[in-house]
């Protein structure tokens, strides 16, 4: 697997050895990707003694190897949200409505080095019928004050550099980063706030005795009396339950070496793009000028992908179809990651009994809204809550979990025909 993101950070990693010792904290967090970060960091800062072990290095999972896409918003709209959910669903919608704005301070304020760039996000659309939801949609952001822009094709053309999509929408909040360095900034802003980090930790096993929680790693144990499990679409059995609550699919990606001459033509105002299909497709430039793209081709859940896997071909085949004038530039570097999908496409907090937290579930729009829910959690575990809150919800598994790759893989066709066929 070759990451454009690997191959192209400045941050180092950062030094967080593996767990070697008995330590006592009053937070222990396992997994160290965004969201287990920035509760470490948030909770850190108020004064909660804090120790987060990841199985990986720092940024392993999805964290370092997504699009890089800091885009707005959760699946459902605020009305939504509120009817299945009451004042928490309004709660949850306002965190993923603020969370681009929530991320560009935070790294502002922490000095965060990761290609941050505030370009804005466009949505195409694949047909007239999703051209119709965007334009409606467009205008209920509008009403509530955000300058989203309509787009038509021509629009389209100008901006993104492609005539295959009939329009869009611009919305202004959306941005880009270099997620891998990102994870990397975020793991140092935790350690300058007390944050203590462990690599090459996995947990092992998690028991309650004598009102504490204790975490047992290969080379040590952590005990805490509070415990956040943030391991997203890595989550094994760690939890019953947990791991087939929601389902783990790769999202694979493919660069192509600089765009040089194309650069102008293709997306030259820099701004992150997603369609409107089923089957979830984005695209970008990175920060030293090369076209990615990233979607589903099947529904796989391996952690180990070979980079030689059909869907590759199938991503380069649409680049081309979307980007003609591209079909010469080389393709430099593929890969993939696990992102962490739930059943009503929501992030899910488990507030679970002895002070056992969980929070998985980004669907994919992790890089903002998982730090803005990292702050909320990490000021709620330190005994200094916000005053809004965000649904609660039982771990539900999966019906069929087991046959998840087959039953979605068919699900993955059925959908595809929906989109071909403009519905």
């Amino acid at each position: 697997m070759n990451s454009l993101w690997s191959t192209s950070a400045t941050v180092p990693p950062v030094d967080a050895p593996s767990l070697q010792e008995e330590r006592m904290v009053e937070l222990a967090i396992i997994g160290g990707g965004f969201i287990g970060l920035s509760t470490a960091l948030h909770a850190a800062e108020i004064g909660c003694s804090v120790a987060a072990i990841e199985a990986g290095e720092i940024g392993y999972g999805a964290s370092g190897r997504n699009g890089g896409q800091v885009n707005p918003g959760v699946k459902l709209d605020e009305t939504a949200l509120a009817a299945r959910f009451g004042e928490s669903g309004r709660g949850l919608y306002r965190l993923g409505q603020e969370a681009p704005d929530y991320l560009a301070d935070l790294v502002a304020r922490k000095n965060l080095r990761g290609s941050f760039r505030r370009t804005g996000v466009i949505r195409l659309t694949h047909n007239q019928r999703a051209l119709a939801t965007a334009r409606s949609v467009a205008k209920d952001l509008r009403a509530s004050g955000i300058a989203v822009e309509d787009l038509d094709a021509a629009e389209v053309k100008k901006r993104v550099g492609t005539a295959r999509y009939p329009g869009g929408f611009f919305d202004p909040r959306g941005g880009s980063v270099h997620p891998l360095d990102l994870a990397r900034e975020m793991a140092r802003a935790c350690k300058e706030a007390g944050v203590v980090l462990f690599a090459n930790s996995p947990a092992l096993s998690l028991q309650h005795r004598n009102g504490r929680w204790r975490i047992v790693t290969p080379g040590g144990a952590l005990t805490a009396r509070k415990v956040l499990v943030a391991t997203n679409a890595y989550t094994d059995a760690l939890l019953p339950g947990l791991a087939q609550s929601l389902l783990p699919v790769n999202s694979f990606q493919v660069a192509t070496a600089p765009l040089g001459d194309l650069a102008d033509r293709i997306l030259p105002g820099e701004q992150t793009v997603y369609d409107s299909r089923r089957l979830i497709l984005y695209f970008r430039k990175s920060p030293d000028g090369r076209l990615m793209l990233g979607g589903r081709a099947s529904f796989s859940s391996s952690r180990n992908a070979s980079d030689k896997v059909a869907d590759y071909s199938v991503l380069e085949k649409v680049l081309h179809d979307i980007f003609p004038t591209a079909r010469d530039v080389p393709i430099t570097h593929h890969w993939t990651g696990l992102v962490g999908v739930t059943v009503d496409y929501l992030p899910h907090y488990h507030a679970l009994p002895d002070d056992l937290h969980v929070m998985i579930g980004y669907n994919g729009r992790g890089v903002a809204l998982s730090h803005r829910v990292g702050a909320w959690l990490g000021r709620k575990l330190a005994g200094k809550p916000e005053r809004l809150e965000i649904p609660t919800t039982p771990i539900k598994p999966f019906p069929f979990h087991a046959w998840r790759e087959t039953v979605l893989h068919l699900g993955m066709q059925w959908n595809r025909l929906l989109d071909v066929f403009g519905y």
